[in-house]
């Protein structure tokens, strides 16, 4: 693992680049089209082999003596679900390899680093926006104070404003926001560099929000650096995305690997670890193929302004609420929109200098996740818009199956508690045979490691680098974490799966969805009664599936029993995750044992902070531009040309 100041000296000299794209590459002139192609042709039939294979070997074992209606369904609810576990099999493997054997991992998934200086001068003037709406006011200055004092430790942090965009509505937050943003821009030196604005209304959500800010902005300004609201940057790792995107006039989009903060609570400290673990080799490998057309994930990245704003203004989605309306997953949307414009999106599959909390609790990332799960279902009305290029359209699609798989695996799990009661064949097989144990056994293990591969590929990534090992408390503490990660995981794989299809059914059948509320990034403690409110019906569920095998078929139900005790142990999962457990070193990540001066600054309770944030000043109220209303407009001062 690299640090920041490696990162600075790790990229060759500067190669030239040409004033026109040389034919037959992509738009930054990096890579060779008929090359990614080829990358893109192996990927897709890696995944279209195995998952055939999967598929013939699973209606082998159970329909190989004839077809009952509830074997027919399992059949289906397998094919909708199996896409999405085979492409993250083949990313993470493909990852891994690159990650164990290639020269430069990045440079050969994101060969426009190459063109760029580690030491070139960064010019013009460039933007550091965070979103904010209804935020905890202290945390939010403590992150814009470690950002701000980043950039201004490298030599060019005075080519760098910072705009806070705020969409709060509620009078005590917005005092609260006003007064504490006001004291920390009081102490700096600069104070005209720190630009605060807060809109009226909410109209298209952080899309809205960051349009706004385009359309009267995006003119004084090369590239701008989104932050959400947790988001933390280091000045290094600004500085190096602005100086690829310098050097690549046609790079519309750099997208950094988002790690996490370090958590509090049991599920963050277990969430982190487990994301930490699949995240890069999936990444690599998902960059490796995607190539010029990657994602968007909405924060910590760099943008070239002006292109995005004109050519990334989203659609309304046509048709009635609750999928009707205001993108919600607006990010890869609008990665879509650019590269349909002829500009490269990338990702940066590298672990620096970026990072974000992770969700602290089990409620939390439930209620994110079913905003997410409601966002890419609105693709399904956008994936067939005029114009979009074929791989972004891939992505759109594979944002789909992602959630189409939950309640395809809850279809799989009922037809299966069915087809226990002997459910009558429905389609005889002639010279079909019995069930094959061991062809179901062989069957079962190779959809485990399918389905974990990511966190498998992960693992052993750091594994087998005893350095890397550890980063991450050594050899003993990291096997601890990886147990109770996989511990953790089979008891809350289920729950989201059950609380995403409850949720599809709402959106579908009932026309339900949900907003764009504030999210509880503090961590607070879940209570058993917001707890059984939410979950009750996974425990429901899982109480009459246990009810069914033990009736029906009990020598069933122990296989079945991970799966059944995660739904009837939901409720306490929920309550007892929530609770502190930053003392204990299991889950531990790298960012624990030697914390970059930026995570230090923003981590509250977890020992690592070093010394009171220049925020905590005397208040010192600053006048606002363009309306009498405080926090209706932007500061007085603009900042300079």
């Amino acid at each position: 693992m690299r640090s920041d100041t490696d990162l600075l000296q790790a990229a060759p000299p500067s190669l030239p680049t040409a004033s026109g794209r040389r034919a037959g590459t992509t738009p930054t002139g990096s890579q060779s089209i008929m090359a990614l192609r080829l990358r893109r042709v192996a990927m897709g039939a890696l995944t279209l082999s195995t998952f055939a294979a999967l598929s013939y070997s699973f209606a082998q074992v159970i329909g190989g003596d004839g077809w009952s209606a509830p074997e027919l369904a399992m059949f289906v609810c397998f094919l909708v679900s199996s896409p999405w576990i085979v492409l993250g099999f083949w990313n993470a493997t493909i990852g891994f390899a690159l990650l164990r054997f290639a020269k430069d991992p990045v440079a050969s998934v994101a060969p426009c680093v190459l063109t760029t200086r580690a030491d070139a001068p960064v010019d013009g003037r460039h933007a550091i926006v965070m979103c904010i709406r209804h935020e905890d006011s202290a945390r939010v200055v403590r992150r814009l104070d470690a950002v701000m004092a980043s950039l201004e430790a490298t030599p060019f942090g005075d080519r760098f404003d910072l705009f806070v965009l705020s969409d709060s509505q509620k009078p005590d937050l917005i005092e609260d926001e006003e007064a504490a943003i006001s004291a920390w821009r009081a102490g700096l030196e600069d104070p005209t560099r720190v630009i605060y604005r807060r809109r009226d209304t909410n109209e298209g959500f952080k899309a809205g929000n960051i349009r706004e800010f385009l359309d009267r902005w995006a003119d004084r300004y090369e590239v701008m650096i989104t932050l959400d609201a947790d988001s933390v940057m280091s000045g290094a790792t600004i500085l190096r995305l602005v100086r690829i995107m310098q050097a690549n006039p046609r790079l519309g989009i750099l997208q950094t690997l988002v790690v996490g903060l370090p958590a509090r609570t049991v599920f963050g400290r277990a969430f982190q670890f487990g994301m930490r673990a699949s995240m890069r080799s999936y990444s690599m490998g998902a960059a490796w193929w995607s190539g010029d057309c990657g994602p968007y994930w909405g924060h910590n990245a760099a943008i070239r302004a002006k292109a995005f704003r004109d050519h990334a203004r989203l659609p309304q989605v046509p048709g009635a609420a609750p999928l009707g309306g205001d993108v919600l997953s607006h990010d890869l949307y609008e990665a879509v929109l650019m590269r349909k414009a002829g500009y490269e999106v990338r990702v940066l599959p590298e672990e620096s200098g970026s990072w974000e909390d992770n969700p602290a609790t089990l409620t939390e990332f439930i209620r994110r996740n079913l905003r997410w799960c409601q966002g890419n279902m609105q693709y399904l009305r956008l994936i067939g818009s005029p114009g979009l290029p074929f791989v972004g359209r891939v992505n759109l699609l594979i944002a789909i199956l992602m959630y189409l798989g939950a309640p395809a695996w809850m279809g799989f799990m009922i037809a299966g508690a069915a087809q226990a009661w002997g459910a009558p064949t429905l389609i005889p097989v002639s010279g079909g045979s019995e069930f094959s144990l061991t062809l179901g056994t062989v069957l079962l293990a190779v959809m485990m490691l399918v389905l974990f591969a990511p966190k498998i590929m992960g693992y052993l990534d750091v594994a087998l680098r005893p350095d890397e090992s550890r980063r991450y408390g050594g050899v003993p503490v990291f096997l601890g974490s990886v147990a109770a990660e996989i511990s953790f995981g089979l008891l809350f794989a289920p729950i989201v799966s059950f609380t995403v299809t409850a949720f599809l059914f709402r959106l579908f059948v009932l026309r339900r969805g949900v907003g764009w509320a504030a999210q509880n990034r503090g961590g607070d403690r879940v209570g058993w009664r917001e707890s059984a409110a939410l979950l009750w019906p996974a425990t429901a569920f899982g109480g009459a599936l246990a009810l069914s095998f033990a009736l029906s078929a009990p020598a069933v139900l122990f296989w079945a029993a991970p799966v059944v005790a995660s739904f009837l142990l939901a409720v306490p999962f929920a309550v007892l995750t929530s609770r502190e457990s930053s003392r204990l070193r299991i889950g531990a990540i790298p960012e624990e044992a030697n914390p970059p001066a930026e995570v230090r600054a923003v981590s509250e309770g977890l020992g690592l902070a070093r010394k009171p944030p220049r925020w905590a000043q005397p208040l010192s109220p600053f006048r606002f531009e363009g309306s009498e209303k405080p926090g209706a407009g932007y500061s007085a001062a603009a900042p300079a040309e």
